[in-house]
């Protein structure tokens, strides 16, 4: 299988460039092209405000990702262009492709919701239609999508690096300084912060990894600490470290899963998750992992597993053996994938 893959690769801790090494696992030859902007300058700035208050204005293309494109496929015969948010590739660049290598699928990607405004760009909508299928890890936007051109479109569960997210040995200094009773690592929304004042109000000691808002936080209560945002290494350590890791989902994308779903029981941690449909199906309640509905389930079940070891440390390593045997890594979801995208008639 001979793949082109462009995505955003800047970051060790890129979930785009996980998905790149599982491509590359699965792959005869691969290229790759890096089209992920190295800085948000003014210009990108100005046009993605423009882009959301309605006027179509496309994200300047810094990387010349799009130029790119077109040379390797010029000199090269692709079965596979995986393009991996592509938030700043163009129609013209797809249309190209195509007129270059008919038989060439050219596959889209992205973890984010692509049905709401503020995740696409311009040159995404206008090059939706061009693609052959795309893929998403949400199961609600299926219809919205073909409403915006999407052709054909494939509902895929979120997935985890098993060469990054894995269990590691934890020194203790790492159990000082990464580990806590409950923990979350994410950034800053409304409902997440009230879920977590409600836990430390309650007498619940919660660390919270994240900077921006979460900064405005520090000092409020003795059982809440505020520290910097943690990436590479450190990330997976901390899901591990942590006795109870909080997964909340991102209500202004109206998720039902998210990647930490498999990234906290596959690092070995216990994960406390809100409770959705798709949650249920991919991890048993009670025993690969723990649910809520409420803030107040939310302290019931804090207070319960952590005055319950031995239950917690079984429940975690149920977890990490359902993302073993359900194939939920990156290398086995990305091989049913292609395996989708070169099937089709």
């Amino acid at each position: 299988m001979r793949i082109l893959s462009v995505g955003w690769f800047r970051s060790a801790s890129s979930t785009s460039l996980h998905r790149h090494w599982a491509l590359e696992k699965n792959a005869k030859y691969i290229d790759k092209i890096e089209a992920g902007m190295p800085k948000m300058t003014l210009r990108s700035r100005l046009a993605y405000h423009l882009f959301q208050k309605g006027i179509p204005i496309k994200l300047p293309d810094q990387t010349k990702a799009n130029k790119k494109i077109k040379a390797l496929v010029t000199e090269k015969a692709y079965d596979v262009v995986w393009i991996d948010k592509g938030v700043t590739i163009n129609k013209a660049t797809l249309r190209f492709i195509k007129e270059k290598s008919p038989k060439t699928m050219i596959v889209s990607y992205s973890p984010d919701n692509m049905a709401l405004r503020h995740n696409q760009s311009q040159n995404y909508r206008e090059a939706l239609p061009e693609y052959d299928m795309i893929f998403t890890n949400k199961s609600y936007i299926l219809g919205d999508m073909r409403k915006l051109g999407a052709r054909e479109i494939h509902f895929i569960h979120n997935m985890y690096e098993e060469t990054f997210h894995y269990p590691r040995e934890l020194s203790l200094a790492d159990k000082e300084r990464l580990g806590g009773d409950v923990g979350f690592v994410g950034a800053w929304e409304k409902e997440r912060c009230e879920s977590i004042l409600f836990l430390v109000n309650n007498g619940i000691q919660v660390r919270v990894f994240g900077d921006g808002k979460w900064n405005e936080y520090k000092n409020t209560s003795p059982n809440l600490t505020i520290l910097p945002g943690i990436f590479s290494e450190d990330y997976s350590k901390a899901l591990q470290a942590i006795k109870i890791s909080l997964c909340f989902l991102r209500k202004m994308n109206f998720d039902q899963q998210t990647t930490r779903t498999m990234e906290i029981p596959a690092c070995g941690g216990f994960m406390l998750a809100e409770r959705t449909e798709e949650h249920l199906d991919l991890f048993e309640e009670g025993k690969e992992a723990a649910y809520f509905s409420s803030n107040e389930e939310l302290l019931e079940l804090c207070r319960y597993y952590l005055g319950h070891e031995d239950e917690r440390k079984r429940i975690a390593a149920a977890g990490l053996e359902r993302c073993k045997i359900s194939g939920y890594s990156n290398e086995k979801t990305i091989k049913k994938m292609l395996e989708t995208v070169l099937g089709h008639d």
